[in-house]
């Protein structure tokens, strides 16, 4: 019965919307009544990456530049995650750092007591942030599609539109520090979370944390990667990381958060790794809200979906495949070339739609599978085109080059001063 009334209310947008304003207010309410005596620590920080699901992104880069700073040694951590036992033992320090499971009471308690949040995606909702706490987001990747206020179209099966809205907006409000990479990221955000006239300071023009491993990457590093994987260091690797959709949910299971998609790669995966020189392996990694990758028995397919750091997999790949996703921004740091598989672009620019054109972007976009085959073919073995497009797209957007987490570890230390 409880169920079949869940999947009535998620089937109606409008039901849909006011049952979650009523659960976050309930939630909310809850929040401040248990957490009403903590007190606020200025030496805390609270980090979570991808929903908890992940030790990842720009939270983990400045953690663990936090933990070699030695300004940083009286501070305590938390790490957040849907599954602390998996993760607790990935941590590079004990000591000072304790884990706990993401939207449990413990973790309540720490947001509620930390002087500082570190998030890369939204906080939730009925989290109520404190006097003397700061909440830092990095959010987690330069967008071309747009994001949260920026949004047009009817997002079938994920939140409805308003809701969408309604959780950008309260997240804007929230937030007292937005990094960015770049003028444009900036632009992005500001758009994506309703900052404007004065909220526009909240926009931090401090680099990406995420990235800083990117420029300090070396051939070592590549081959290391590599071996960890069961990849011959001679091997030509595709890194094969499209976005999610949101057209793949069922309306009547409610959040994408929560249940994940079925992903549907665009081609026959298996097929597509087969028609390649035997030399060849593809990595597939899919969004982070996919519950499901395509599976395949071919050898040469590695799905590296669950694996935490996706920067490891930018250095050991020759090329990328990917569709609309962020990667794209990322991967270009390394100038390597890039083949974009839109095969349903129509489709999803009229849901999502992009924030500059999509011909500036450096590489070909392919609408088909067969003439995927001779594209990659071409970036596999590109005499430097491709790979200078790739180049000159990164510095474009990523300007400030490495070194962003000690430029958020400053910042950090400066906002404690004052």
């Amino acid at each position: 019965m409880i169920s079949k009334l869940k999947s009535f209310v998620y089937r109606h947008p409008f039901l849909r919307r006011n049952a979650e304003i009523f659960r976050d207010t309930v939630k909310g309410a809850l929040f401040i009544l248990r957490t009403k005596g903590t007190v606020v620590s200025p030496n805390k920080i609270v980090f979570c990456s991808y929903l908890g699901r992940q030790y990842a992104c720009s939270p983990k880069a400045i953690y663990e530049y936090m933990l070699q700073d030695k300004r940083f040694e009286d501070f305590e951590f938390v790490w957040v995650f849907k599954e602390p036992s998996v993760f607790a033992g990935k941590l590079p320090d004990k000591r000072r750092t304790q884990v706990v499971k993401y939207l449990s009471k413990e973790f309540e308690n720490e947001m509620a007591g930390a002087g500082y949040w570190i998030f890369n995606a939204r906080v939730p909702v009925y989290i109520k942030k404190r006097k003397g706490q700061t909440y830092i987001q990095t959010w987690h990747g330069t967008p071309l599609k747009r994001l949260g206020l920026d949004v047009t179209g009817y997002i079938k099966g994920a939140d409805d539109i308003k809701s969408l809205y309604r959780s950008f907006r309260l997240d804007g409000k929230r937030l007292d520090i937005m990094l960015s990479p770049s003028s444009f990221y900036g632009y992005c955000m500001a758009g994506a979370f309703g900052l404007k006239g004065k909220d526009l300071e909240k926009i931090a023009k401090l680099g990406y944390p995420r990235n800083d491993i990117l420029y300090e990457a070396i051939d070592k590093d590549r081959d290391d990667i590599r071996r960890k994987l069961g990849i011959d260091e001679n091997a030509k690797v595709i890194l094969y990381a499209p976005t999610w959709r949101e057209t793949a949910l069922d309306p009547a299971k409610g959040s994408t958060y929560s249940n994940g998609l079925q992903f549907d790669p665009g081609l026959d995966i298996g097929a597509f790794a087969q028609s390649l020189p035997d030399d060849t392996v593809v990595l597939l990694r899919t969004h982070y809200f996919v519950a499901k990758g395509a599976k395949s028995k071919d050898s040469r397919v590695i799905d590296v979906s669950d694996y935490d750091d996706i920067n490891e997999l930018y250095i050991c790949s020759d090329i990328l495949m990917t569709d609309y996703s962020s990667v794209m921004f990322d991967f270009a740091i390394l100038g390597r070339p890039m083949v974009f598989y839109m095969y349903d672009i129509d489709e999803y620019k009229a849901v999502r739609d992009w924030y500059f054109p999509i011909e500036d972007l450096p590489g070909e976009i392919i609408k088909d599978e067969d003439r995927l085959r001779e594209a990659v073919d071409i970036a596999l073995n590109d005499d430097g085109t491709l790979a200078r497009r790739s180049y000159e797209f990164g510095l474009k957007y990523y300007p400030l080059g490495g070194g962003s987490s000690k430029r958020v570890a400053d910042a950090i230390l400066k906002d404690r001063k004052e």
